[in-house]
């Protein structure tokens, strides 16, 4: 079935506490549900609660989620009102969740209204959310929120694509490519920032596409890459950055036991590491690697971004370490990832391994990197 609850309503009426399946409660802070017009929110959230607000009847939620989980979404549309204060919150809607780890999702910065990145758009891989990966114009868009009443949001999915309309006719922001490889699932409702007060959520709409009806938003040009950019990585399985901290010299054993995948870079030319694992749950950091055969002995430049910190190696030896996590170099410091930052690579003739270790905490876990002149060397 296109959808489980076919054109689903969701006018807001009384508040019913159910219980939920445990394997999708667990880790969550409430255990509960609530119910909407017969439509069950599992509760991931401090606050979920039917009250009145403006005039409505209003869904009240603050410090998380709320989870459709008996929805299953494809393409559609995903309609609501909120009203919430000018403060440090996020508010938006998640879709085609496969879990509560693995989802698309648009979000709405309340405290940064007018501002070219108060819309973000970013995919949640393995619980991770990658907005410090995805931040150009196909990703965030400026948005004029009304802080007094009611703002209109709608969500228009087709295929791969995406339009969100926020209190226009028009879309503010085209998504051009989802970036995870999710199809159809749930659908969540989100409200959060610390400390933040609560967002009200009313005339929440989730119905499939109508005749006629689909994405209409062109695309904006992206940053172009720089020549060489790279486009596959080996990563490691993940292990504790405590093993690589201060570490100038690796010893031959700190691969051992780690296993390796190939992960393609983005239509960025990023690597969002968090496609292969939770940095919460099976450890901060990863190895990124690359050999490099040379013909000679030579210098050459890396030009790459990352997020968080990195320590890189060449043949062992630590060549750059950096921090570029949120807030770490002065407090309007974002830690969004480009192609920033370059080193030299005194290359030896034959085999170089070049082992970045990539450390996450949160917003992006991610590698990028690009050797523009390749003469003389094979990169495998």
């Amino acid at each position: 079935m296109f959808y489980k609850l076919w054109g689903l309503i969701l006018l807001l009426a009384t508040v019913t506490l159910l219980p939920i399946h445990a394997a999708k409660a667990q880790n969550q802070e409430r255990t509960e549900a609530i119910s909407l017009s017969g439509q069950s929110w599992r509760i991931a959230t401090r606050k979920a609660e039917i009250t009145e607000y403006l005039g409505r009847r209003v869904l009240a939620l603050q410090g998380g989620r709320v989870w459709a989980d008996d929805v299953d979404f494809s393409d559609g549309v995903i309609s609501f009102d909120v009203a919430y204060k000018e403060q440090t919150i996020f508010v938006g809607a998640g879709w085609r969740a496969q879990d509560d780890e693995h989802f698309e999702e648009v979000y709405f910065r309340g405290h940064l209204n007018e501002k070219p990145d108060a819309s973000q758009y970013t995919p949640v891989e393995n619980g991770n959310s990658a907005w410090q990966i995805f931040s150009d114009g196909n990703a965030t868009a400026s948005i004029s929120q009304n802080f007094t009443g009611w703002n209109k949001v709608k969500i228009v999915v087709q295929g791969d694509k995406a339009d969100i309309y926020f209190n226009s006719v028009a879309p503010i922001l085209h998504i051009p490519n989802l970036k995870t490889k999710l199809n159809r699932g749930a659908i969540s409702l989100r409200s959060s920032g610390r400390g933040a007060d609560a967002a009200y959520f009313s005339n929440i709409v989730i119905r499939p596409l109508t005749a006629g009806e689909g994405v209409i938003g062109a695309a904006k040009p992206a940053p172009r890459l720089p020549d060489g950019t790279i486009g596959q990585w080996d990563i490691s399985s993940p292990f504790d950055e405590s093993q690589v901290k201060d570490v100038l010299q690796l010893d031959g054993s700190i691969k051992d036991g780690l296993k390796w995948q190939s992960l393609n870079v983005e239509t960025n030319g990023i690597a969002n590491l968090a496609k292969l694992s939770n940095p919460r749950k099976e450890g901060n950091t990863v190895f990124v690697r690359l050999v490099v055969r040379s013909n000679k002995r030579q210098m050459r430049k890396l030009q790459f971004g990352y997020s968080d910190r990195v320590r890189v190696y060449l043949n062992r030896k630590q060549v750059y370490g950096g921090d570029a996590g949120w807030k770490v170099r002065d407090y309007r410091f974002l830690g969004t990832v480009g192609f920033f930052d370059t080193v030299g690579l005194d290359l030896k003739a034959g085999h170089n391994e070049l082992l970045v270790a990539v450390s996450e905490t949160f917003g992006g876990w991610a590698w990028a990197g690009a050797f523009e002149d390749r003469r003389g060397l094979v990169l495998q």
